[in-house]
């Protein structure tokens, strides 16, 4: 990565002109040693290229002290106790630098989420902002992280998640239902945590069902995942499994088991697309899906009805009214639909 990025690209970062896909690449490239050091210089530079302007252009008494006293809040807001009384720009340039940087970085930067940054000697430390995404029913959204990873959000989930991954994992954390495709990076592991599991990737793509009040599921469709339960005491257990393509785990936290299970492949992916694999469930356990999906409340007038099983396959993509019509034939029931309301005789 560090030879795709310039300092042609890093001036336009500064400048807040990058878009969002070069935004990334140089934040990621930031959390690298390399990337705070090009960073650090580039930063030097347009100071001193500053305080050299400043050093060739007279200004009068009132706009030396409106500059000094600008000047000086900045700096306190890093090193309050060290404000320096500013007579030559070029002289106080240890002072000054940290000030720049803090405003720089809250101006320029503030898109990717920094919230501190200071500098002491060649060291350099960011503290990020952690985002929050949550979908009602009946929308869901693609999100792209720093590393480059895609998630495919459901309906009424949430995902918190940093705008920069630093330190030796990348974690996130998931309610909900969420289709993963995770950049590969072996030095860092990829961690999405869902209440007391834990599922641990290196590069893969995978789906997590995790609403709670409902057992959790972990189904992979490329690569390798491992499954990790925390009992609050001990810490993680070493892995409630390992799953390969193909593989679903089902964890119950009432009576702390894990179940096994194939599925297709074509089955996990495919949810992403709004295909939605239905095997042996029960018809409650269908209108729990759609209502989510459609963002509809969904009811039966007969628990017999409810309690019936079908395996079926369809496409959230398609109306209400005709994935309802599709069930029906299958199950042999009738519906009416008012307004958000769908009862099932």
């Amino acid at each position: 990565m560090a030879n795709t990025i310039t300092k042609a690209l890093m001036n336009k970062y500064l400048d807040n002109r990058c878009t969002a896909e070069e935004k990334l690449m140089v934040a990621a490239f930031m959390q690298q040693p390399e990337g705070q050091q090009l960073l650090d210089e580039m930063l030097a530079e347009r100071l001193t290229a500053d305080m050299l302007l400043m050093e060739q252009i007279r200004v009068d008494d009132q706009q030396a002290e409106d500059w000094k006293t600008v000047l000086r809040q900045r700096i306190a807001v890093i090193e309050p106790e060290q404000a320096p009384v500013v007579q030559r720009p070029v002289k106080r340039l240890s002072f000054l630098r940290r000030a720049a940087i803090w405003t720089i970085l809250v101006s320029a930067l503030g898109t990717i989420g920094v919230q501190q940054y200071r500098k002491h000697g060649k060291a350099t430390s960011m503290a990020l902002a952690n985002l929050e995404k949550q979908n009602p029913r009946g929308q869901r959204a693609v999100i792209t992280l720093a590393d480059g990873s895609v998630i495919h959000l459901g309906a009424d989930s949430k995902l918190e998640y940093p705008e920069a991954f630093n330190g030796p994992s990348r974690e996130i954390t998931l309610t909900g239902e969420a289709f993963f495709e995770i950049s590969e990076d072996p030095a860092h592991p990829f961690i999405v945590h869902t209440g007391n599991v834990q599922t641990r990737v290196l590069g893969t793509s995978f789906k997590i069902n995790a609403f709670k009040g409902t057992p959790l599921t972990v189904a992979v469709a490329t690569g390798k995942v491992q499954v990790e339960h925390s009992d609050n005491v001990n810490g993680y257990t070493p892995s409630v499994t390992v799953l390969t393509p193909g593989q679903q785990v089902t964890w119950d936290p009432v009576a702390q088991k894990a179940t096994m299970a194939e599925t297709p492949v074509a089955d996990i992916a495919g949810w992403k697309n709004a295909r939605l694999a239905f095997n042996n469930s029960t018809l409650r356990e269908v209108a729990d899906v759609l209502e989510r999906w459609y963002n509809v409340s969904i009811s039966f007038r007969q628990t017999t009805t409810a309690q019936k099983r079908i395996t079926v396959t369809l496409s959230a993509n398609r109306p209400l009214e005709e994935t309802l019509r599709v069930l029906s034939a299958g199950s042999r029931f009738t519906y009416k639909i008012n307004n958000r309301q769908v009862t099932i005789h």
